[in-house]
């Protein structure tokens, strides 16, 4: 059952007929005869009492000779500093009492005896003041409950401090009994709480996802209907399930499955006489508010800083340095959210919440703004990430600067009462550094290099470097697992175990820096798990599952751990009516709730299974109201919700903070109110919202963050499906999606979170290579005539209308949002602009970002425009895009760079503008500190509102060249502005400039679209478009249709790592140097040098694969040195090293001929196949491509795209990693002729690719 302080909900009343159930701790006993409430003479022990020390109170308690005997070393300096008391004793208001006991001293002092609220107030309902002597007397009175019934109110003695000091001493008490002795004035028939009889998640459910009720109190009825609350009408009748005993619950229910409702609106369910469900949602849409307020709810939590907010706004708090434990030292660790229904801050729970809210923003990006009203909302970045950097920025700040270790926890001395965060005063400790705190903190550093690289490049490396030295300490300190100092009362967050925390650290080290090193420690071992914050190995597994190119041997354990999970949770809802996975109701139950869907949505996006899907959506159900309890454990959301958490904040406001999830159902009963309310509850209801049970009704960042996981899981894996293979959604799958996807993998294209799905034909959370692969087979296998295939639809695209391939940025809006850029949204700029930004205008559709003029629904402004700018700042370059623009009178079209004093910066300017009253003109214009009259008009020749043409302007100190279609059309020279400005396009009616744009006809929606946006750095206004490539010729370019492509002329690739550290010995007169692989000239650059440590004569250069390729065609185009005794290569290469036989094939270019190539291969270590092929030019001069196809039978050499020679005996047949290296021979003249020690020495690599199919 739910309890709401025993007070009947109206939202239950509403819904029919309140019905009574079991009521715990009610008196069984009639007017005429006593109840005995306590009754304790500690012949048996003294069980059902407790002591409580503070403020320097020392005491011990036991017995002696049949007493309860509280020996008291201190009185501490409060009159509570040492406390005795029985807990649960329920006060009927208007029930009269009498209490008795027998107390005496063996020295003399004053206590007080009361019994009194257990919480809140702590007011007193009855008081004595007592004066002990060795002589025992007995205290024999009645009292009438005058106050609101209250039946967790608990019986203490105060020992502490009253006036004086006291010798140690002895109090006996003996003999303790309470007893209500009438009861004729109570009102029993006011505490009878309501439970629905059918249960649904109250606040709704997606259209196509698995809806199922819940029904309890069925008698005679068969059927149930589903009816639309808004028109009354029945839209579905069916059928209920066989009867289900589900026994943690004590409870006979029913299920109905309604799964065929799928029209968004509101709903309830009938079923006979039961009482209607509480109404609920379908809609796309339905958790949209809920996700936004449960990452709201961290702002809200927020420490240190002022927080802004009409009911939960306060100035900052805790902003005062702290002093580390044990010693004089104080440091400022401001910052970071309240951990829960307190105002300590832990590093432990908060690495777990920072880890869900990133993997939450990983699994559904466009499910996250930036305008939820925080104070960073409207600055380019979602409000998800700047939430999660100020917790980020406080775990650095617990960071020890010396050691690397990091400090556990900073709390004051004990917790305080029911105030406001400001309110709490008392100084504040740091307590020691612990290994599972490094750990946690550790690879939570490790994510935020990841996540934050592309928003703050030096934040993320500020947490790389702090995540490597969390981790140097954990390499060198063993175990330090934290406990409580004895005079520290606050949350300890203990740990047995920091193995599965240095599991995660290890994994997720790795996948932000490639290096395996981090494995060794794991890499025999198998996966750990749990996603509480005492276990933690999952989030190990989820770094592994959902990082591109992971170790396969890792992965392999990663994903067997959690589909083992998986199977557990699956067995676990099947077995449940509700579908939860949770059995056994511990504290924080429904954090356990959230983190199986989690896992379970991780299984399904793993395997595709739908089982996994129904039981991730099935545990989200139970948390929002379809659960035995019928409450849905978010506040604010639902009909029944937690008006009590026990939440500080929520406590001293008298209302409960919206989007909290609250702990949920706790059998064990842990707490006072939990004991008082729930005494003879069943197990699966064991939940009361009582401010005063943290055990069920406590509040916890860590308990929001899965929920925020789950819900982004749910809206990756049910909101937005899609086709699978359909990557650019357009609803077909086809050549055009091939292509996108080929982009994506060479980093010349972006996915949305949506679009990703759609690639990812694996189902494993993982796009790459071998997605495009299976895409490439379906389109070849479901296209009706392979020697034409479908052809991507670019509609009015003119044919030279390409992005520019050495762009230093592209956002190619064909495939969606871009990160580079962000819509404008919520203001105005004002006359001539008449319209105000609305970032819902700016939607992608069609293959392009489309820009829309409309309506202002609110009729606050006249129109709706859309805007869509860079977050970054761009100086001298060349500017492009691909536009359609809008033919329409009074509007423009614009694409342009501007800064200006919103920025603080001068008003500089560079402008092309389509107007759309004459769309066969554009017109170019700048301002150079807000001068400008530049205005220049150029006659197109074509109607640019007709389709798609490049318009784009080179920027440089002294210039500013206007191009379209890649031709020059105009230049300025005068005057030019300096101040890097933002990429913006914008489309918006005019006001007030009739003569220069035409009167506006109100005409809505127009719409102007943008295919994609580039900018190259320092560019000239040579030939923008088509920008030459150094030392290439014609033709060398990679096979569009590579299974895996590396382009070294944009720089790193995942795909690679550069060797580091080692020597491979003789004939190798080198040690690999990771330094020694550089990307300049738009390749990769491989010297050899001299070593300036002396300890080997030169250093070398190898790149090499992450993972093993096999059977297939591999290419390169290559520039060779061009020196004796030296080798520049390209090659395949497994061995000893990777517990593979040896099997290599070659591609060697020796220096002391570059006008040949040699081609050799092994196999299980036996060589000797050495071919020499005479080229035909120098490969010392220019890039020329080099490969060979390898197959079960033969290997064959290509150059230049020719087959040049075939071998066909001994074969090798073990997977290799492919690799190039360049390094000076010692002990092989014969073979390279002696070196001369010339450096530095520079091989040149553009690309490399892959083929699974052979040469083609």
């Amino acid at each position: 059952m739910h309890h709401h302080m025993f007070q009947k909900s109206l939202a239950a009343i509403a819904a029919g007929t309140l019905a009574v159930t079991s009521l715990a701790v009610l008196p069984s006993f009639s007017a005429s005869a006593a109840s005995t409430i306590l009754s304790s003479d500690f012949s048996n022990g003294t069980s059902g009492w407790s002591t409580y020390k503070a403020s320097g109170g020392s005491c011990s308690m036991g017995v002696e000779n049949g007493k309860l005997a509280l020996t008291v070393n201190s009185v501490g300096t409060l009159n509570y500093s040492v406390q005795v008391g029985y807990d649960v004793v329920p006060l009927y208001q208007n029930g009269v009492y009498r209490l008795k006991y027998d107390i005496s001293s063996t020295e003399d002092c004053t206590v007080e005896q009361m019994i009194q609220q257990n919480g809140g107030t702590y007011q007193a309902y009855t008081w004595k003041g007592l004066d002990l002597t060795a002589e025992t007397q007995t205290v024999d009175y009645t009292f009438t409950m005058k106050k609101e019934t209250d039946i967790m109110s608990k019986l203490v003695f105060n020992c502490g401090y009253e006036g004086k000091d006291v010798a140690p001493h002895t109090i006996y008490l003996d003999n303790v009994s309470l007893e209500l002795i009438d009861d004729s004035k109570v009102d029993y028939a006011s505490f009878q709480p309501y439970e629905p009889s059918i249960m649904t998640d109250q606040v709704g459910y997606q259209p196509n996802s698995k809806k199922t009720a819940v029904f309890r109190d069925v008698t005679s009825e068969t059927t149930f209907s589903v009816v639309n609350a808004d028109t009354k009408q029945t839209v579905y009748t069916g059928t209920l399930s066989d009867s289900i005993n589900n026994s943690p619950a004590r409870e006979t229910e029913w299920t109905g499955d309604f799964s065929a409702v799928t029209e968004p609106g509101s709903y309830y369910i009938t079923c006979g006489d039961l009482d209607q469900s509480y109404t609920f949602t379908i809609s796309d849409s339905v958790y949209d508010t809920l996700l936004t307020d449960s990452v709201k709810m961290l702002y809200l939590q927020r420490c240190g800083t002022e927080v802004k907010d009409d009911t939960f706004g306060h100035v900052a708090c805790h902003n005062t340095k702290a002093t580390i434990y044990g010693t004089s030292q104080t440091i400022d660790v401001s910052g970071g959210w309240h951990d829960a229904g307190d105002y300590g801050r832990y590093v432990v729970p908060g690495a777990k919440a920072v880890a869900d809210l990133l993997y939450a923003y990983a699994a559904s990006p466009s499910s996250y703004g930036d305008a939820t009203g925080i104070p960073e909302s409207g600055n380019g970045v979602p409000d998800i990430l700047d939430e999660t950097r100020y917790e980020l920025e406080w775990m650095l700040k617990m960071q020890d600067a010396q050691s690397g270790g990091v400090y556990h926890k900073v709390t004051c001395e004990n917790f305080p009462g029911y105030v406001m965060p400001e309110n709490e005063t008392d100084a504040l400790i740091v307590t020691p550094i612990t290994t599972t705190a490094t750990a946690d903190f550790c690879a939570s550093m490790a994510m935020a290099y990841e996540f934050y690289q592309d928003v703050d490049p030096n934040f993320a490396n500020t947490c790389l470097n702090a995540a490597k030295k969390a981790w140097d300490f954990l390499e060198e300190n063993p175990k330090l697992i934290y406990k409580n100092p004895e005079d520290i009362t606050t949350g300890a967050y203990e740990d047995t175990s920091d193995t599965d925390e240095r599991y995660w650290a290890a994994m997720q080290m790795y996948r932000a820096t490639g290096e395996e090193s981090y494995l060794q420690n794991f890499i025999g071992s198998s996966a750990k798990t749990g996603m509480d914050w005492t276990t933690v190995g999952d989030y190990g597994n989820i770094a592994i599952l959902t990082m591109e190119n992971p170790n396969q041997t890792m992965y392999a354990k990663a994903k067997k751990a959690v589909l083992k999970e998986a199977d557990q949770f699956v067995s676990a809802t099947k077995s449940s009516p509700y579908g939860v996975s949770v059995v056994n109701f511990n504290w924080g139950s429904n954090m356990t709730v959230a983190n199986a869907g989690v896992v379970l949505g991780l299984a399904y996006q793993l395997t595709d299974d739908a089982s996994y899907l129904e039981a991730s959506e099935s545990n989200l159900h139970y948390l929002l109201g379809s659960n035995p309890v019928g409450e849905c454990f978010v506040t604010g959301f639902g009909t029944v919700s937690p008006q009590n958490p026990h939440h500080r904040p929520s406590m001293a406001k008298k209302q409960a903070m919206h989007g909290m999830l609250v702990g949920g159902v706790n059998s064990n009963l842990e707490d006072s109110a939990a004991k008082a309310y729930l005494a003879t509850t069943a197990p699966a209801k064991c939940y009361v919202d009582h401010s005063e049970s943290y055990s069920t009704n406590e509040i916890t960042i860590y308990w929001n963050s899965p929920l925020t996981y789950l819900i982004s899981l749910n809206n990756a894996n049910t909101g937005n499906t899609g086709t699978v293979g359909d990557v650019n959604q357009d609803g077909a799958v086809n050549v055009a999606d091939v292509i996108l996807l080929q982009k994506y993998l060479i980093r010349k294209a972006t996915l949305t979170a949506e679009q990703g799905v759609n690639a990812d034909m694996t189902k494993d959370n993982i796009v790459n290579v071998v997605d495009l692969c299976l895409l490439k087979k379906n389109v070849l296998k479901n296209n009706s005539n392979p020697s034409q295939p479908d052809q991507p639809i670019k509609p009015d695209q003119p044919s030279t209308n390409k992005p520019d391939p050495n762009a230093t940025m592209y956002a190619n809006f064909r495939a969606g949002t871009a990160k580079e850029f962000i819509a404008s949204d919520g203001w105005t700029n004002g006359n001539p602009f008449d319209c105000f930004w609305k970032a819902s205008n700016a939607t992608f559709k069609d293959n392009a970002l489309n820009l829309t003029i409309d309506k202002d629904p609110t009729g606050q402004y006249h129109y709706t425009g859309a805007e869509y700018r860079t977050n970054d700042f761009y100086s001298y370059g060349y500017y492009e895009t691909s536009m359609k623009a809008i033919k329409n009178d009074g509007v423009v079209s614009s694409f342009f760079t501007y800064t200006g004093p919103s920025d603080n910066n001068p008003w500089d300017e560079i402008d092309v503008e389509v107007l759309g009253k004459d769309t066969t003109k554009v017109q170019f214009n700048y301002y150079t500190n807000g001068t400008g009259n530049h205005e220049y008009m150029y006659d197109l020749g074509f109607d640019a509102s007709e389709g798609y043409h490049t318009y784009g302007f080179d920027w440089q100190k002294d210039s500013i060249t206007w191009y379209v279609d890649g031709k020059a059309v105009y230049k300025a020279t005068s005057n030019i502005p300096s101040t890097p400005g933002k990429i913006m396009m914008n489309v918006w009616p005019g006001i007030g400039v009739d003569d220069w744009l035409k009167p506006f006809d109100g005409k809505t929606p127009l719409t102007a679209k943008y295919q994609w946006v580039t900018y190259r750095e320092n560019a000239t206004s040579t030939t923008p478009s088509t920008p030459s490539t150094p030392s290439t010729p014609s033709g060398n370019e990679p096979a569009a249709n590579a299974t895996m492509y590396a382009n070294f002329r944009a720089g790193t690739t995942k795909e690679f790592i550069a060797s580091d550290g080692w020597t491979n010995g003789n004939p190798f007169d080198c040690f690999w140097k990771a330094s020694n692989a550089t990307f300049k000239d738009n390749a990769l650059n491989l010297t050899i040098d001299k070593d300036p440590t002396g300890q080997y004569h030169y250093i070398g250069a190898e790149y090499r694969t992450n993972d093993f390729y096999s059977y297939g065609y591999y290419e390169t185009s290559m520039q060779a040195i061009k020196n004796d005794g030296v080798v520049s290569s390209f090659f395949t290469y497994t061995g000893p090293s990777d517990n593979n036989p040896w099997d290599e094939i070659d591609v060697e270019i020796l220096g002391k001929d570059t006008t040949k190539v040699q081609f050799n291969y092994y196999t299980n270590g036996t060589g000797n196949h050495e071919y020499m092929y005479d080229l035909g030019f120098d490969a010392s001069k220019g890039y020329h491509t080099y490969g060979f196809d390898w197959q079960k039978d033969s290997i064959t050499w290509y150059v230049d795209g020719k087959a040049v020679y075939k071998a066909t005996s001994n074969i090798p047949s073990t997977p290799g990693k492919i690799m190039m290296n360049v390094w000076p021979g010692i002990g092989v003249d014969d073979w390279l002729k002696p070196f001369d020690g010339t450096t530095p020495l520079t091989a040149k690599y553009q690309w490399v690719t892959y083929n699974e199919n052979g040469h083609k």
